[in-house]
């Protein structure tokens, strides 16, 4: 029972570390993005993230993988748009 429930599990995507349940391909115009985190494969969470806070305070999370996403990102780099590092790790400590 247990690895039936384990299977269900993960065939429904249910890793609550990932931060990006659906990804798109960007179709807007790259002046209107205010910055970006990129966020390595790890940490409970099998995917490479692209995430993208737009001016209009939307926040879209891109495809990694895809070609406009590659383009975005030489595009954006070059224009030195704000580059937001992850969030850091808290550490439990204990007395």
């Amino acid at each position: 029972m247990k690895t039936m429930a384990k299977g269900v599990l993960e065939a429904y995507n249910t890793n609550l570390k990932c931060k990006c349940i659906r990804e798109t391909v960007p179709l807007f115009p790259f002046r209107i993005v205010d910055r970006i985190q990129i966020t390595a494969p790890g940490n409970g969470c099998p995917n490479p993230e692209i995430i993208l806070w737009l001016k209009n305070k939307s926040v879209v999370c891109l495809n990694p993988k895809a070609k406009k996403t590659q383009t975005l990102m030489k595009v954006l780099k070059r224009r030195n748009v704000l580059l937001t590092p992850p969030a850091p790790m808290s550490k439990k400590t204990t007395v």
